[in-house]
C-alpha cells in the first residue's frame, strides 16, 4: 500500500492523489458518501475532489461516533439515546400484566 501523505505537497494534491491511488486498484470514490476530518492541524482548507467539496465533521464508523475533538462525549450521548429509544419501545411489554415476569426477564 502506498503512502498518499507527503509533507511537501498541498492538501489539494493529496485529495487528487487519493483519487489516483483508488483508480489504480479499481476503486471509485463516491463523493456523496465521503467525509473528511482534520485532527490537530492549523490547515482548515476544505477537502475537494473533482471540483466538489467533501463534507467534514463527525461521522459514524463501526457504530461509534468519531468527532474532530477526539473525545467520547458524542459517542456516549449517541449510545444513551439509542438505548433510551429501545426502552421506550419495550415499555408496553414491561407494563403488560398478561406477560409473566420470567418471560420479560
Amino acid at each position: 500500500m502506498r503512502n498518499i501523505h507527503d509533507n511537501s505537497i498541498m492538501s489539494v494534491d493529496v485529495d487528487q492523489r487519493l483519487k489516483q491511488e483508488a483508480d489504480l486498484v479499481g476503486l471509485h470514490i463516491n463523493i456523496n458518501k465521503t467525509k473528511g476530518m482534520r485532527v490537530n492541524t492549523s490547515n482548515m482548507q476544505k477537502f475537494r475532489l473533482e471540483e466538489m467539496e467533501i463534507e467534514d465533521g463527525s461521522f459514524v464508523y463501526l457504530g461509534s461516533v468519531v468527532s474532530e475533538s477526539g473525545g467520547t462525549e458524542e459517542d456516549v450521548a449517541s449510545r444513551i439515546k439509542k438505548a433510551n429509544g429501545v426502552f421506550v419501545q419495550l415499555y408496553p411489554v414491561w407494563r403488560n400484566l398478561n406477560i409473566s415476569k420470567e418471560v420479560k426477564i
